[in-house]
């Protein structure tokens, strides 16, 4: 249930512009689709296995290179923010 919630959060935004709900689900299904993106299912082992806690939101971010921005909330109520490489799935930066 939470991979699908957080899929849902997914594919609700996708790049910094604002965008309807419609048009973000759309864009993140061509970025997967097309290859420019792994589905948020490959990428949600990496981050559990990496940074325990709960994934509280997930976005796809597009830029130079897309990527998954994922919030983890982990032990003492600490929010961690998870930046993951879309394409490869390698986790970039934990703050």
């Amino acid at each position: 249930m939470r991979e699908f919630v957080a899929l849902i959060l997914v594919l609700a935004t996708l790049g910094g512009a604002p965008s309807s709900y419609a048009d973000g689900q759309n864009d993140a299904r061509a970025a997967v689709k097309s290859g420019k993106a792994l589905p948020l299912k490959r990428i949600l082992p990496q981050v559990r296995k990496n940074v325990p806690g709960r994934i509280l939101d997930a976005q796809l971010l597009a830029g130079k290179r897309m990527q998954y921005e994922l919030k983890v909330l982990g032990a003492g109520d600490v929010v961690r923010i998870v930046t993951v490489d879309a394409r490869s799935g390698r986790i970039l930066k934990v703050r």
